[in-house]
């Protein structure tokens, strides 16, 4: 495998992709053409088997399947998906219920404005919810109403992914974008000890976060006209305030777990959740 070599120079490339339904943008300094290609492909190929596992609309995707048949009877999965299921659980409790990626058909019918009924919400502890056999790698669902749906953490995982990539290759200096609101860090900018990361609002106006070997999060909650609020309240059903809340942490898929969590639980639970995750800062302020 070769290695990045010289990064001292600013020899910088910006790569681009469209994955996940997501724009995904790469910026690599200090190394030459051939080893931004290389790394972009790999990073590339690694998302896009990513989704084969993750899809819960493709019928040929692996949670699609499981989503269909988990219910009556047990499965075996990919280690990838058991790995996900395993850490869904644990972010249920982390989360204390407001992450929950077994709640795949509640927010699709609340999201279709359907009746909202709190008898086929999976608001039970996890291990009520799903079976899993560690010897085996199987799975099976417990309850009708559950459904996976990794929406919420699907770039943080690509990025946690891709992050191995970067060490697999030697990269020493890169700013990852996926979407705007998922991002990936290593070393600094070409003019800095750091990349600087900020948003444009009032309550942190000019405020600059650090970043260097991190990953960011960014997760909204607005309700503007004709927009269909992408992230619920899976205890209660209800949309939450219009917030914007942000996370930086070495993890991005944990950094979108807290972040989306810290939108759908209410004010008075943020500190006490934000405590249950190795996270370096995080913000919630309101949208205006």
């Amino acid at each position: 495998m070769k290695k990045a070599g010289n990064q001292n120079s600013d020899n910088i490339h910006h790569k681009t992709a469209f994955l996940m339904n997501t724009p995904l943008d790469i910026v690599f300094w200090g190394i030459n053409q051939e080893l931004a290609d290389q790394v972009t492909e790999k990073v590339v190929t690694q998302i896009m088997e990513l989704q084969t596992i993750l899809d819960r609309f493709n019928s040929e995707a692996e949670t699609f399947k499981v989503n269909k048949n988990a219910f009556s009877k047990s499965m075996a999965i990919s280690p990838f998906l058991f790995k996900t299921i395993s850490n869904g659980m644990k972010y249920i409790q982390k989360s204390e219920g407001y992450f929950n990626v077994f709640a795949g058909k509640v927010y699709a019918s609340l999201k279709e404005k359907s009746a909202f009924s709190e008898s086929s919400l999976p608001i039970h502890p996890p291990e009520d919810l799903i079976k899993i056999n560690t010897s085996n790698n199987t799975i099976q669902f417990l309850h009708p109403a559950v459904s996976l749906d990794f929406g919420g953490i699907g770039k943080g995982l690509a990025l946690d992914e891709t992050s191995k990539i970067l060490d697999e290759f030697g990269i020493k200096n890169t700013f990852i974008s996926f979407g705007g609101s998922s991002i990936l860090t290593r070393g600094h900018h070409p003019h800095g000890n750091h990349w600087p990361f900020s948003l444009k609002n009032q309550e942190i106006e000019g405020e600059i976060w650090p970043l260097r070997n991190d990953t960011v999060s960014v997760s909204c909650a607005g309700h503007g006209s004709g927009k269909t609020p992408h992230i619920l309240n899976p205890k209660t059903g209800d949309c939450p305030p219009s917030f914007t809340a942000v996370v930086q942490s070495e993890s991005a898929t944990e950094a979108e777990v807290l972040s989306t969590a810290l939108i759908a639980a209410p004010d008075e639970k943020h500190q006490e959740i934000a405590s249950h995750f190795n996270v370096e800062k995080w913000a919630v302020f309101p949208i205006h």
